[in-house]
């Protein structure tokens, strides 16, 4: 079974319970990747916050729903990991996610955007339309298995 250490930071005035992001990137990493440990930081910011962060890495002066940054690159003082350590940070922009909500709630939305950056942590991605489709079937997966595990508990 992984590992899993979350670390939640909400660096706005919207509350937001961690504990369902938490299950689900449990769930998540015991799955992706059952033998090792998993780092997982979650911040939820504001549209000035991630504006910022993502014109500084991505070079583009504009707000998104989410940023994730994996991997061990950049971690203070050297520090390094065993090969089955998966390592990300992800910015969820809360204002972003209330836009485009749609008739989802905020926290609906919030998980399925979360399980998004967290499935960019382990490598997946929707720039080809083979990896997007791969990478939808995994959001949808895990969006699934949320639900039944909120309907139960």
């Amino acid at each position: 079974m992984s590992l899993l250490t979350f670390t939640f930071e909400n660096e706005t005035d919207i509350n937001v319970d961690p504990q369902p992001l938490r299950a689900v990137a449990e769930i998540i990493c015991s799955e992706e990747s059952p033998q090792g440990e998993c780092e997982v930081g979650l911040i939820i910011c504001t549209d000035e916050q991630i504006r910022k962060y993502n014109q500084l890495y991505r070079g583009d002066d504009s707000v998104t729903d989410v940023l994730c940054f994996n991997g061990t690159e950049g971690l203070p003082g050297g520090i390094t990991r065993g090969p089955d350590t998966v390592i990300c940070d992800i910015l969820i922009d809360i204002n972003q996610l209330q836009r485009q909500k749609g008739s989802k709630s905020i926290n609906k939305e919030l998980m399925e955007i979360f399980i998004h950056g967290l499935l960019h942590g382990f490598g997946y991605d929707h720039i080809r339309a083979g990896d997007s489709k791969q990478m939808k079937a995994k959001e949808e997966y895990y969006i699934k298995k949320m639900e039944g595990t909120q309907q139960r508990g």
